[in-house]
């Protein structure tokens, strides 16, 4: 299925496995027994063999207790809301259009920390105008379309108190064993964040461009549907779940013409440098391996589907100000969290939808991150 979005204010997606070793020891059992009498000799393997064989049911009862463990950790919650495997798990529903009126809010924050400087005072938060949106989406046949606007009088600051804008649009396509989503934004001004006292000012000299894609990779798309979990454009039948790998290539540049740091912060970020920085811009590569767990109940009318994506990534930076220009690669980190929940039936479907995303970077004397959280309610009507 194909969905596409338009946005009027900046809400762009941008985007740790669990590990474990086991670390087995090698023991090395030896006889020395020249020199002994017949009679021991007749007696010593006796008894090593007995030692081990008791050994040998020690160790096994261990290992059962440790087995039960993990399986009682790891493996019950699936047991526990998973049915047998039956043909039929992913169902088409007979009405393919649909009408879906929507509900949200959002927040996004640009947040520039100082490795140097404990103090919040030495950081720089910059954050898009958020603001509550809504928005009907429709799909007839082959013709997809989607109208969404901001909530007058929602946004943090009054827009008719300033200048700052933001659109961005959005395209998302699913099959059965990968997907993708793309985005592309733009960024006219941002609003900075002054700790003390609390409040919002504009920096309309800021721009910032960002364009890039999710591409998913579903293992177990035989059994578990993405878009029956979040979209509930197909029904999922059986409790199921995948493991997937999110892959996210992006471009974002940050541009102004009086300085992105300002001036008494400059030497606590980036190089150190205290020309202005010009421009700010990156190329990156960030791979996320995640799981994610559709809970059905009354063979999916029902379902509870949470989700989570962690990884990381590496970025190619450039860094211009006055005097200089610097190129470099440079570390990123990341998760993602997501929980859809709802009502999905033949006529009819209610989903109520959370998501946080993080993601970090490490740039010389400077760490950003980029965290962007969002709740929505869609109701959708088939025919």
């Amino acid at each position: 299925m194909i969905n596409t979005k338009n946005r009027l204010y900046f809400k762009s997606y941008s985007y740790r496995m669990l590990q474990y070793k086991v670390v087995g020891e090698d023991t090395n059992y030896g006889l020395a027994s020249v020199g002994v009498s017949a009679e021991r000799k007749l007696e010593r393997p006796c008894g090593v063999w007995l030692k081990n064989l008791l050994g040998s049911i020690a160790f096994t009862n261990l290992l059962i207790k440790r087995i039960h463990l993990i399986v009682l950790i790891f493996i019950s919650p699936a047991h526990l809301f998973a049915q047998n495997d039956t043909t039929g798990i992913i169902r088409d529903f007979a009405k393919k259009n649909f009408v879906q009126p929507y509900i949200g809010s959002f927040n996004r924050s640009f947040h520039f920390i100082s490795k140097e400087k404990s103090s919040p005072l030495y950081n720089l938060k910059l954050a898009p105008n958020a603001a509550l949106f809504a928005g009907v989406s429709f799909k007839y046949k082959k013709l997809s379309m989607n109208i969404e606007v901001a909530v007058p009088n929602t946004s943090k600051v009054p827009s008719r108190s300033t200048a700052v804008r933001a659109y961005s649009k959005f395209i998302h396509y699913f099959h059965k064993n990968w997907g993708v989503s793309g985005f592309i934004s733009w960024n006219k001004g941002l609003l900075m964040q002054v700790p003390f006292p609390s409040m919002y000012a504009d920096r309309n000299d800021l721009r910032m461009f960002t364009f890039g894609a999710h591409f998913y990779s579903i293992f177990n798309g035989r059994k578990f549907s993405y878009t029956a979990a979040n979209s509930m454009a197909k029904l999922q039948t059986k409790s199921k779940g995948s493991f997937i790998i999110m892959t996210t290539p992006l471009f974002r540049k940050l541009s102004t013409k009086v300085g992105i740091i300002p001036d008494s912060l400059r030497q606590f970020h980036f190089n150190g440098a205290n020309d202005p920085s010009r421009s700010l811009q990156f190329i990156s590569l960030q791979c996320r391996p995640g799981y994610i767990y559709n809970i059905i109940f009354k063979e999916g009318k029902y379902f509870f589907a949470p989700a989570i994506y962690a990884g990381a990534g590496t970025e190619l930076h450039t860094f211009k100000t006055d005097s200089q220009q610097h190129t470099d690669l440079n570390l990123s980190t990341g998760y993602r969290m997501k929980i859809t929940t709802g009502i999905n039936s033949n006529n009819y479907y209610l989903s109520l939808e959370y998501l946080a995303d993080n993601t970090t970077t490490y740039l010389n004397k400077t760490t950003i991150k980029n965290t962007y959280t969002e709740i929505s309610v869609n109701l959708g009507f088939r025919f």
